[in-house]
């Protein structure tokens, strides 16, 4: 299965949000700090899915802005991805937001976009990506892992402004390039990112 990334553009800026980035709920990060490392094991939970709502965002503000940009992802002409990325405050690319389309997971999609992110924030000089998920959200967390991200920092009030009674707590991953180094990134495999 082919994949095609494409930069958002007035053409395709109609297909950014149209993936079904539902996600399953069944496991969650148990943080400690260790030697001033963030470590984690995994505990399970009681099953259940999430989906993120629907954003009020002008995304053809992204178009051609060398600061943010947006890269679709298509498989048989189909969008199955995407990857919302600026400029952050601190010179770091962040990852606004990344969805893999439910039909279209472990096929390679999201290691792709993350590849294009890379390249991004690279042509840019930038030192490297951030982002952040969910300590409920073990998937994505590991597919970050994968990438070479490091979990890196956690907040546990950043939603409680949603929601007071949330357990919910924030995680922080940051994959800083090598400056003598053009690798790609690490092993693993395309789990669903967001």
């Amino acid at each position: 299965m082919e994949i095609v990334i494409e930069e958002v553009n007035q053409g395709n800026v109609g297909h950014v949000g149209k993936c079904d980035g539902e996600f399953v709920i069944d496991s969650r990060l148990i943080l400690h700090v260790e030697n001033n490392e963030i470590r984690y094991t995994i505990a399970g939970v009681p099953r259940s899915k999430k989906q993120y709502g629907e954003d009020d965002i002008d995304y053809t503000t992204y178009i051609d802005d060398p600061e943010k940009t947006i890269f679709l992802a298509y498989t048989d002409g189909q969008i199955a991805g995407q990857i919302i990325l600026r400029k952050s405050w601190n010179n770091y690319a962040h990852i606004e937001d990344i969805a893999v389309d439910v039909r279209f997971r472990r096929i390679g999609i999201g290691r792709a976009l993350i590849l294009r992110a890379k390249k991004w924030a690279q042509d840019r000089g930038l030192p490297g990506i951030m982002l952040e998920t969910q300590d409920n959200n073990v998937g994505a967390c590991k597919f970050y892992e994968g990438c070479g991200f490091r979990l890196s920092g956690f907040d546990t009030y950043l939603y409680k402004g949603l929601n007071r009674s949330t357990d919910e707590i924030a995680l922080y991953w940051y994959l800083v390039f090598d400056p003598g180094s053009a690798s790609q990134l690490t092993g693993g495999n395309a789990a669903s990112p967001r």
